[in-house]
């Protein structure tokens, strides 16, 4: 069973989700506070330097943070597999993350996993879940030699909205913008892969 599957059972029987990272309003503002403590580590100045965080001031970052849980995962255990129901959004505050995709021969008798990309600290992952009513994951993620993450799970999202919804809006903007971008991304990819299978068909047509 995956960490997420695991999650929304909770969900599902309504079962109390792990516990809440909680930090009081003074440490939290110690611990972001550039010029003070040593611990460049600290989950304040760790949200700081998030892509997807970076237009929320730092009292919007430390409510959000109240909404966040944080797990450790040991070298290969699973995230979440390809085909689970997606329930979370994942900060990765220290380690590797692998994506990977399963697939299945024409024949259907074998099956293999294809290494998409290795995330690393201050990456994020698994957006869509927060975005789409049962979202199912096309990947699945394991931690690499082990790694922590912070997760935001829909739960924790639907309270945010209730009680914050400024800030929830804040989150869901940035989240579709990483969405629209990948998007992208991906079209430009299967543009120019499309442009060279056409070109290699010409080639091969000219030397016939």
């Amino acid at each position: 069973m995956s960490y997420e599957d695991e999650i929304g059972r909770k969900i599902e029987r309504s079962e109390p989700l792990p516990k809440r990272l909680e930090i009081n309003v003074l440490k939290y503002f110690w611990q972001s506070n550039p010029l003070i403590g040593k611990k460049s580590d600290s989950v304040p100045r760790f949200l700081r330097k998030i892509e997807v965080l970076k237009n929320f001031s730092e009292n919007e970052l430390r409510i959000l943070s109240h909404f966040m849980h944080f797990r450790s995962f040991n070298a290969g255990e699973t995230v979440f597999k390809q085909g689970d129901l997606g329930v979370g959004f994942y900060l990765i505050y220290s380690g590797y993350t692998d994506i990977v995709v399963a697939s299945t021969s024409p024949s259907g008798d074998e099956k293999k996993s294809d290494h998409l990309l290795t995330l690393e600290k201050y990456d994020y992952f698994g957006e869509l879940a927060l975005l789409q009513e049962n979202s199912v994951r096309n990947a699945s993620a394991i931690s690499r030699q082990g790694c922590e993450l912070l997760g935001l799970f829909k739960p924790d999202m639907d309270e945010l909205i209730n009680h914050y919804p400024l800030i929830a809006a804040k989150l869901l903007q940035s989240i579709s913008l990483i969405v629209a971008n990948r998007l992208f991304s991906l079209t430009v990819e299967v543009q120019e892969l499309k442009y060279k299978i056409v070109s290699l068909e010409k080639e091969n047509d000219a030397g016939e």
